[in-house]
């Protein structure tokens, strides 16, 4: 498959590994938190591992955002940026957000706290159109329609004060996101937004990232590892971080960063694309017969990502409610294990399935519903 000026094959299929990460961030940790808690011999280390390997895996999708704005987009006019946001970002969101609003009203009814009423629906409605709130995992949507409107400023500090934009790029390691329930505290912003810069630099300087990977491969994977085990070892001894600033989200940037670039090179070592000419010649300088060894699922997951992170949660949802009564009856650290790997499974196949679905119906249109 050739390499088209607006389709990388590595990066695209870094969104399908970013979208099995967030997945994963969710599976395990709700099959636990949606029942019972961590009331069981064993499910500690079982929520420490899954969170250490998997939290913060949005910081991927921040960084790519970012890279292929500068690789790929920064060619096109802002409204054409703009546009593509609204109609395969920003519009979905909407769309599902009423959506899953009604699908979870029975439970807004049952809190007691508003009459079942449609005045009522659209006031929660609008309401978790902003704060993101529409589904647990929702809140990411508004950060990055910030980062959409933030992006003109930030190509222009990146053009105007490198100083400026490097200090942006290391905020996250002093100021934190803000943890559950309350995701989108004004310093989560400013923690992903060092993120996407991140991302800006990269595709800005592509090639040179390229070679800096390539020839440090191994202190990148000792920064991963050692960052994981510091992790690790934050949950093993109960820390607390504050409300600004946490060392566990400063290791989890740290080691978030290192991942990408170790999978990022991976990838480009697969597609074959190491001597990729990259900028507005890119299409027309790759090579047409270098077959590429990236797996197809994974250039699947690539292009369902956005329908998978949309989706997933309602089939995490739904499979915990079949679970839970064996779980009632028989609750270990093995069986919810077993659960939360079946319940990955399911939530990853049963949103590209929905979104198939939808695409089949709708065609081109379905990306304005569940962007895929």
């Amino acid at each position: 498959m050739a390499t088209s000026a607006n389709y990388i094959q590595h990066l695209h299929a870094f969104r399908g590994f970013a979208i099995l990460s967030v997945v994963g961030a969710h599976a395990w940790s709700f099959m636990i938190f949606w029942t019972d808690g961590l009331d069981v011999d064993g499910l500690k280390w079982l929520f420490w591992l899954t969170e250490t390997v998997f939290h913060g895996s949005t910081i991927y999708f921040a960084i790519i955002s970012g890279l292929l704005f500068n690789l790929v987009l920064a060619e096109k006019s802002w409204w054409s940026f703009f546009t593509s946001k609204i109609n395969h970002v920003l519009f979905p969101y909407l769309i599902l957000t009423f959506a899953l609003t009604g699908f979870y009203w029975h439970y807004v009814i049952e809190s007691g706290e508003v009459a079942n009423t449609l005045p009522s629906y659209l006031k929660i409605a609008s309401q978790n159109l902003i704060t993101g709130k529409a589904d647990i995992h929702f809140w990411y949507i508004p950060v990055l329609a910030f980062l959409f409107l933030a992006t003109p400023l930030l190509a222009w500090l990146q053009r105007k004060s490198n100083l400026v934009f490097v200090l942006i790029i290391l905020l996250p390691l002093i100021v934190s996101r803000s943890p559950f329930p309350d995701f989108i505290k004004p310093q989560s912003f400013v923690y992903f937004l060092g993120a996407y810069a991140l991302g800006m630099a990269m595709g800005t300087h592509y090639q040179k990232v390229k070679q800096f990977v390539s020839e440090r491969k191994v202190w990148l994977f000792a920064t991963a590892l050692i960052s994981s085990v510091l992790l690790y070892a934050l949950y093993v001894v109960d820390y607390q971080p504050g409300s600004l600033f946490s060392v566990r989200q400063t290791l989890v940037y740290i080691q978030k960063v290192a991942i990408c670039l170790l999978v990022l090179h991976c990838l480009s070592a697969l597609e074959g694309s190491d001597d990729m000419t990259l900028g507005s010649n890119l299409g027309a300088n790759s090579d047409a017969s270098t077959e590429s060894k990236i797996p197809t699922w994974l250039m699947s997951l690539g292009t369902y990502a956005f329908a998978i992170f949309f989706l997933h949660v309602i089939f995490i949802g739904t499979f915990i409610q079949t679970v839970r009564p064996i779980l009632d009856e028989s609750r270990s650290t093995a069986l919810i294990g077993l659960f939360g790997s079946i319940s990955f499974v399911t939530a990853v196949l049963g949103s590209i399935a929905l979104a198939y679905v939808i695409k089949r119906l709708l065609g081109k249109h379905s990306r304005k519903l569940v962007g895929a």
